[in-house]
């Protein structure tokens, strides 16, 4: 009643006095208008940027345990030169002229080509990656996640595929020396080497190793495939392999099996066996 009749006033003070008051409530109203925007927009640019953040980091935590996977492969392929070459030789050579070496020599050889470590990756990325449907939704690329998972699927799958190989090279020494009279041979060793199963897996070990290289090959290739999907260069995510090996290697470092176990014959080449072979020819005459 009061507003009513000062808007019916002819008073000019009146007026004035209506025409401010309004005008002033117009002001606030706006004022907090612009001020509930402005924070509701400043609100949605920071959730979209720590959710880009967020996407970004888990991607390259994603990639860069792929490129590990990758490079552990190719350092194990590296490490077996010695064991394809000391395989290879092992059974170029025929059965009678081997059966010249001393049997501890013989053994001690067919157990370097033959004794290889599991394989073991981080398994703690891809566990959080494939079971969070979170980390999907906030990562929001179907193509990635798709070939992250597969990746991830391989990974798992080649270490057991790989476990079970080492399993077998180390089973069938194993069954040899505990059961000697189901074998044929003279000697421990001779019956190594003229068993089936230890001369197939004497063979197989030249293809594990390209095995090995086309696998961590693969995992290259899907991975260039996810940074150009993320927008990530390699050297980024090299960079953040780097940072993290760093900030391992400020830890105490963990005991490795190569520091306490030193390898019988260690060569990267058949020539290196030119000495065995004269060993061996200098016992023909006796």
């Amino acid at each position: 009643m009061f507003l009513s009749r000062l808007f019916r006033s002819k008073n000019s003070e009146d007026r004035r006095f209506v025409e401010t008051y309004f005008g002033q409530l117009l002001l606030v109203i706006i004022g907090a208008t612009v001020s509930i925007f402005l924070t509701l927009g400043t609100a949605n640019f920071r959730a979209k940027r720590m959710r880009k953040e967020s996407q970004r980091l888990m991607a390259m935590m994603v990639m860069s345990n792929i490129e590990s996977f990758a490079d552990i492969l190719e350092s194990r392929s590296k490490g077996m030169a010695a064991k394809d070459s000391l395989a290879t030789w092992l059974l170029s050579k025929p059965i009678e002229e081997l059966e010249l070496l001393p049997d501890y020599e013989l053994r001690d050889l067919v157990s370097s080509a033959t004794e290889s470590q599991f394989l073991s990756h981080d398994k703690s990325v891809g566990n959080v990656f494939s079971n969070n449907i979170e980390t999907w939704t906030n990562i929001g690329n179907v193509q990635f996640i798709d070939r992250v998972g597969q990746c991830f699927s391989s990974m798992n799958t080649v270490e057991e595929y790989w476990n079970k190989w080492v399993s077998n090279m180390d089973e069938c020494t194993k069954v040899i020396s505990q059961h000697p009279n189901d074998y044929e041979g003279s000697t421990i060793g001779m019956k190594y080497i003229k068993d089936h199963n230890v001369r197939s897996l004497l063979h197989s070990i030249h293809a594990r190793r390209g095995w090995l290289n086309y696998v961590a090959a693969t995992m290259r290739y899907h991975n260039l495939k996810n940074m150009k999907d993320m927008g990530i260069t390699k050297e980024e995510v090299e960079a953040f392999m780097n940072a993290r090996e760093k900030d391992t290697q400020n830890e105490n470092p963990a005991p490795r099996s190569s520091e306490y176990y030193t390898p019988s014959i260690s060569t990267d080449s058949l020539n290196t066996f030119g000495k065995l072979d004269r060993r061996i020819d200098s016992l023909k005459g006796l």
